[in-house]
């Protein structure tokens, strides 16, 4: 392995936490974690990411010499290298609920995504499913399209694919809708207004997208049953007025709860 570029890290991640979050989220055939590394798929080639030995750069590498500007800027959204979170942790580490996982996780930021329209697809198909059965059908639909292209995606025969017709819609109209001019790298004021439109992005998809795609600070989508459970909540109405305390950081106390 060559390292091809090296991204400063404003804080220093919780690397091994970070990838325990990701793990089961990852799109598989085109992402996978190995040996302490994210690993994302470019054509036939593999890019190797992990923090270098003092935990204060994030190094690309490859077999072979790629060209990484693009990537580096993929790679710099996907682990948030400019932010840092000390202060909105401080804060939440007042919570009974957060403190010991803001102690273990030490420099935790929402993740980001590779490519934004990867995401929503992995999003609209984690409705109402766990996350092990969302990777499941997220392969099935790399599978079926062989490149998670707009272009490919409505080409593709989506039938049949243990997901209800009308999430299988969904998709295709977010295709559609991409395909027709929706951008997904604007200001989340702007992506959120196009999906608003689309059938099937409702409340929950366009909190969570708002957290990973749109960096809203405060995003906070209570009805998620896995952060109602994680906060010891009876129901989101109880987890939503739980979580006045945790403003105006609420987006990376959603992400210490899932990765907790």
């Amino acid at each position: 392995m060559r390292v091809l570029a090296e991204l400063p890290l404003r804080q220093a991640l919780p690397w091994p936490v970070l990838l325990d979050y990701l793990q089961p989220r990852l799109i598989p055939l085109l992402e996978r974690i190995a040996d302490g590394a994210y690993e994302r798929r470019v054509g036939e080639d593999w890019l190797r990411i992990a923090p270098s030995a003092d935990g204060q750069q994030l190094q690309i590498a490859a077999e072979k010499r790629i060209a990484v500007a693009g990537l580096a800027t993929r790679a710099a959204r996907l682990f948030a290298v400019e932010e840092d979170t000390a202060p909105a942790l401080k804060a939440l580490s007042r919570s009974a609920v957060l403190k010991p996982l803001v102690k273990r996780m030490p420099g935790l930021r929402p993740p980001g995504c590779w490519d934004p329209f990867e995401l929503c697809l992995r999003t609209i198909i984690g409705q109402q499913v766990s996350v092990a059965a969302a990777g499941t059908l997220m392969r099935r639909l790399i599978e079926r399209c062989g490149t998670l292209a707009p272009e490919a995606l409505l080409a593709a025969d989506l039938e049949q694919m243990g997901m209800p017709g009308r999430r299988v819609e969904t998709l295709r109209v977010l295709a559609r809708a991409v395909g027709d001019g929706l951008r997904l790298d604007g200001s989340w004021e702007e992506i959120n207004a196009g999906l608003s439109t689309l059938p099937g992005f409702g409340p929950w998809t366009r909190g969570y997208l708002a957290i990973r795609l749109g960096r809203q600070p405060d995003a906070f989508p209570h009805t998620d049953l896995g952060l109602v459970r994680a906060a010891g909540a009876e129901n989101p109405a109880a987890l939503l007025l739980q979580a006045e305390a945790w403003r105006p950081h609420r987006s990376l106390a959603a992400t210490l709860l899932w990765a907790g």
